[in-house]
């Protein structure tokens, strides 16, 4: 019996030391997947209210990044967002339809860059080309219809204006102001011979004037306000909806009032 019970005492110390690692690891393994369980529940907590900040009230980041200057030319050039506008240009005519056209609407191309690119303040410089008809009715130069033109012309405005984007998570919008230089070349439309009857004596006299009268009395300044809208497909390409107003600076300043004002409606797309 004492024998046994020797060799039973020995059996169970000599599994007791055997057994006593495994039991270490599994508890060391315990405390570490707690120490993680620990500091994982922060790291998910903060994950949580940063998903909760990015998706209140709908926004993404509403004011835009911030804006690093650029230090080469490389680096300005990766800043700019090109983007292209086409739609149509509509000329507020509010003169006399017995003698000139009513208020034209003509096809537009433009094409133009976003600098800094993401940021809420931007400078968005454009160039927008489209041609019309005028002809002279002896004191301006008026929108003619096609059978009634002297001059076909064309119209090419620089837009100088700065802009303010609020970005949402799936679109955004611009609302900017700033001036606009219209630049028009007028030549005798097609049909139409030098020596032609004119108010002035002769259609080429007439398209003289025309021109003249575009480049004098700050006929060539339009201040600008406009609106847009994009709808985000990618974080370079959106694509969407611009709304522009131009203020004729020389109707109003000769009494003519808001004739010659342009609006201009037009898809947009940022790439």
């Amino acid at each position: 019996m004492i024998g046994m019970k020797k060799i039973f005492f020995a059996a169970a110390a000599l599994a007791l030391f055997c057994l006593a690692p495994i039991f270490g690891q599994e508890q060391n393994a315990a405390a570490q997947n707690g120490s993680q369980g620990q500091e994982a529940a922060p790291n998910e907590a903060q994950a949580q209210e940063n998903s909760a900040a990015n998706t209140s009230g709908g926004f993404q980041n509403l004011f835009g990044g911030s804006f690093v200057p650029p230090k080469s030319a490389k680096e300005f050039w990766s800043q700019v967002a090109p983007f292209v506008n086409l739609g149509a240009n509509i000329t507020l005519n509010t003169e006399s339809k017995l003698k000139s056209a009513p208020s034209p609407t003509a096809f537009a191309l433009a094409f133009g860059g976003i600098w800094p690119n993401k940021a809420f303040l931007s400078f968005q410089p454009r160039l927008s080309f489209w041609t019309s008809y005028y002809l002279w009715d002896g004191k301006n130069a008026l929108p003619a219809e096609i059978e009634n033109r002297t001059a076909f012309v064309l119209n090419f405005m620089l837009d100088l204006p700065a802009a303010a984007t609020f970005r949402f998570q799936k679109f955004q919008v611009e609302a900017g102001a700033g001036l606009g230089i219209l630049a028009r070349a007028a030549m005798l439309a097609g049909g139409v011979g030098e020596g032609d009857t004119g108010a002035s004596g002769s259609a080429g006299g007439d398209k003289s004037e025309i021109q003249k009268w575009f480049w004098s009395n700050a006929r060539f300044l339009y201040p600008e306000i406009f609106a847009a809208w994009e709808w985000n497909f990618t974080d370079r390409i959106a694509a969407g909806f611009e709304l522009r107003y131009y203020l004729p600076i020389g109707s109003l300043a000769n009494g003519r009032g808001l004739t010659e004002s342009i609006f201009a409606l037009s898809a947009k797309l940022i790439f």
